[in-house]
């Protein structure tokens, strides 16, 4: 049931995040946008480490 409602959570954020993101990422000049990609790709793979090492010790 907790795991449940988590990934559930986990999901939602990750759809309401990624079209904020479209959003904004229309919003901004080709210069912003080479900026804001390198930092997401660094975002995204330090969260897909954390998420490795939830899985690893099992907390969830």
């Amino acid at each position: 049931m907790m795991r449940d409602r988590f990934l559930t959570g986990m999901l939602t954020g990750g759809i309401i995040g990624a079209s904020a993101g479209l959003y904004a990422m229309s919003r901004m000049s080709s210069r912003q946008r080479k900026r804001f990609m390198r930092r997401g790709g660094k975002m995204l793979k330090s969260a897909t480490r954390v998420i490795g090492m939830t899985r690893g010790m099992n907390i969830f």
